[in-house]
Order: C-alpha cells, then structure tokens, then sequence
C-alpha cells in the first residue's frame, strides 16, 4: 500500500493512498514508499563497499596475519599483531556494513518499503565503525 506524507516538516501528516493536497494542512503531499530508487542506490553503494573492501581484505590478509614477516610479494605489515588485529576487525565492520547494505537495498527493491530493523541495524554498524575506527586511529599513532 502506498503513503503519501505532507511536505512541510511541520505538519508532517502521513496518509494512506495517493493524495495531492495535505487534509491538515492543506499543503503538498508526496508519495512515500513507491520508488525503488534508494534500494537501488543502497544496493549499489553495498555492493561497492563489498568489493573494495573486499579486495583490500583478501590483499592485505597475508600481511595482517603475520604483523613483521615479510610475505611472498615483499610486502610486511610493520605495527603491532594488537595494531594487525584491530585492522582486520575494522576491516569485518566495513564488509558487514556493506553486506547490511546489500540486503537493505534488495529489501528496499522488493518490498518497496524501508526496514525499521535495517536502519536500526545500520545506525548501530555506523556507530560501531566510528568508535572503532576512532580507537584504532588513536593506537596507530
């Protein structure tokens, strides 16, 4: 079923169907829920977290397991096994954000409403990814 919701932010009436002009307040309505737009922009923006942090992980991994030893191609992680292990779990939270992501943007696409548990679960990923990011910013120094 579709909504339509008013437009000013003061009034912000939300009624069932498609309807032009607000019953409270008279104002303009728009359609909420119809487009598939943002779970195509969401699936997008998934997908690309998903690869680009997915080949940096597979590149890196060698590296972060054995923080000190240099690997086949030369390359050695110069921190801390704690600064390595953090790294990769900083790394887990990006591919499970992207992964989230993915799935709200397919929900999105085919139910064409958006998920009180996905954005719960995205608000709370991206406050997860700040503290640690911040955590793992201040022991890298």
């Amino acid at each position: 079923m579709s909504h339509s919701a008013c437009n000013d932010p003061r009034c912000a009436e939300l009624v069932e169907g498609r309807v032009a002009t607000c019953p409270k307040c008279g104002g303009s309505m728009r359609s909420v829920g119809e487009s598939p737009g943002r779970g195509i922009l969401l699936l997008l923006c998934g997908l690309f977290l998903l690869g680009l942090m997915g080949s940096v992980t597979w590149y890196m991994l060698p590296m972060l397991l054995r923080p000190g030893v240099e690997t086949a191609d030369g390359s050695t992680f110069t921190g801390t096994p704690e600064q390595a292990r953090m790294a990769l779990g900083l790394f887990g939270l990006v591919l499970l954000f992207g992964l989230v992501a993915t799935a709200n943007g397919i929900f999105m696409i085919v139910t064409r409403r958006q998920s009180w548990a996905f954005i719960g679960l995205t608000l709370g990923l991206a406050a997860l990814l700040l503290i640690v990011g911040f955590v793992f910013m201040g022991t890298a120094g």
